[in-house]
């Protein structure tokens, strides 16, 4: 293929998440400039989007915005009809990449997400009829990403909960379909590590929240907000805690502020396809096909976030997730931890 080739880039960049889109976003543009632009022989262009868009039809300003399906939709048809496209960076969370990952696949386009963990999205899930081939009409799987799945999340959960002398779990979960999944990811892993799950007689409770992690609540009590003891487990590691030590230092003199967790996700996304690309340019295989190839059961054995690989299904085999605690106002990072390890 005769380049330039075009990497389009999902995002929330406005809206409550738009802090970490913008992060993931400034990553992927940091590793685009760090590789002058091109991947293999070919010219890299990227194209950034946002998938908020205003709550209501009545147009209120600008500020009130969230996830919209439709924005996520036409961005990744946008993608899809623009012949040019090589790789798709999107989305940050579950939700959204339902909707645009069966538009890429079906594309034949090479997604990756920084930030969604999804079971669903790799592996059948309770709750999620059909997947992950529901996301797959194309009937091969394209998708990868560079967090660990929400299960390791989950049994990270049942891990801290026995470091912190939680012997008796009372879950929190709503009647969703993604709160189920987690509670019975994390009850599977309470059984193995000898934490029983109840209500009476709890020691904590655990919260679930589709964008800021699992967090446990010490006896067995119910918070809207953080307390002095609230301790959670999250995906992204703090930048100070990446192997890549002088990410940070090369991403503010950048962008002029310090990265959030999203950003190196970002930056290894862009990396990942940059991969895939490179790849594709030297292979007789058709292109969108040999840049799927070309990340799918690869190896990172360099990547900032630390030696890894890509499965054939588009599961990261790193394991490590962030232990947080709260006191205050302030969220205070721990040793990354890998669940079992």
């Amino acid at each position: 293929m005769d380049g330039p080739v075009a990497v389009y880039v999902s995002l929330p960049l406005t809206g409550p998440r738009g802090a970490d889109g913008n992060d993931a976003a400034d990553g992927a543009r940091l590793a685009l400039e760090q590789a002058g632009s091109r991947a293999g022989g070919l010219d890299v262009v990227a194209k950034y989007l946002d998938d908020a868009a205003p709550i209501g039809e009545s147009g209120p300003p600008a500020a009130i915005r969230q996830w919209d399906p439709v924005a996520t939709a036409a961005n990744a048809r946008a993608a899809a009809q623009d012949s040019t496209t090589a790789a798709y960076i999107g989305e940050l969370d579950n939700e959204p990449t339902r909707t645009s990952l069966p538009i890429t696949n079906d594309a034949g386009i090479l997604q990756i997400s920084p930030g969604a963990g999804g079971i669903d999205l790799t592996a059948p899930a309770e709750g999620y009829p059909d997947s992950p081939g529901r996301y797959r009409p194309s009937g091969e799987a394209s998708f990868a990403r560079v967090v660990p799945d929400d299960g390791t999340e989950a049994t990270a959960a049942a891990d801290l909960a026995i470091e912190l002398g939680y012997r008796k779990v009372d879950v929190a979960a709503r009647d969703l379909r993604f709160d189920e999944l987690i509670a019975s990811e994390f009850a599977s892993a309470a059984e193995g590590v000898g934490v029983e799950i109840g209500h009476e007689g709890a020691n904590a409770a655990l919260t679930i929240g589709q964008t800021d992690g699992i967090s446990l609540l010490p006896g067995g009590r119910r918070a809207d907000g953080p307390g002095d003891e609230v301790h959670s487990i999250a995906q992204p590691l703090a930048p100070e805690n990446l192997p890549g030590a002088e990410f940070p230092a090369r991403f503010e003199q950048r962008f002029d502020r310090r990265p959030g967790p999203y950003a190196a996700y970002g930056y290894e996304a862009m990396n990942l396809a940059l991969q895939g690309i490179a790849a594709a340019d030297d292979s007789d295989e058709e292109f969108r096909a040999a840049v799927v190839d070309g990340v799918l059961d690869s190896e990172r054995p360099d990547s900032i976030l630390g030696p890894y690989s890509i499965t054939e299904d588009g599961d990261t085999t790193l394991c490590a997730v962030q232990p947080y605690s709260f006191g205050g106002p302030r969220s205070i990072p721990g040793e990354p931890i890998c669940p079992g390890g």
